[in-house]
């Protein structure tokens, strides 16, 4: 038996409890209520001007109904389960940024810093929000399908998810069967 702590570059959240089989598989479910401090050396060192944006990057502009409170907000659960299919990907808020008629700004990132994306809230439509995207992988449309997936499947909470290790590393994340597997966005 294996207990440990479970992070995602987008959540710290909850313990993974991994029974091992004879061929070197581990197999279990995620625990909720339960967080950890990384280490220094195992955190996320972005900082968005200093190792993401740069001047030269010129973003695709649209827009979203979808508030990014919903993503990145108080829910822990939609932010594990968004978290879970994402894989590679870091958020962070931004309130009050120095741009005219935006008062929040939700900033993801992907770990290796090659693709970025922004949403931003005017602080009185809650009805649209300004996207902004940027690199090869559309960061904000990954987040949209991670979320409505997790919609659909009826917001299951962390505990609900497991997780399946092969002897190679691979991992796959199931919803509450091992044979229904979580789908991954990015």
């Amino acid at each position: 038996m294996i207990l440990t702590a479970w992070e995602s570059p987008w959540l710290c959240y909850g313990l993974l409890r991994l029974t091992g089989d004879s061929h070197g598989t581990a197999c279990g479910s995620f625990f909720p209520y339960s967080a950890f401090m990384l280490m220094r050396g195992q955190r996320t060192d972005l900082r968005i001007y200093r190792d993401v944006v740069r001047e030269d990057h010129v973003p695709d502009e649209s827009s979203t109904r979808l508030p990014p409170q919903a993503v990145a907000g108080d829910d822990m659960a939609a932010q594990f389960a968004v978290g879970l299919q994402l894989g590679n990907v870091w958020h962070t808020w931004h309130h009050d940024p120095d741009v005219e008629g935006v008062v929040t700004r939700l900033w993801l990132t992907t770990t290796d810093a090659t693709s970025w994306a922004a949403v931003d809230w005017d602080g009185t439509s809650d009805e649209r929000y300004t996207v902004w995207e940027y690199g090869p992988r559309r960061l904000w449309s990954e987040v949209t399908a991670a979320y409505r997936w997790w919609d659909a499947a009826g917001w299951p909470g962390p505990e609900r998810f497991g997780m399946t290790i092969s002897p190679d590393g691979a991992h796959t994340a199931w919803l509450d069967t091992p044979d229904r597997f979580v789908p991954k966005t990015g």
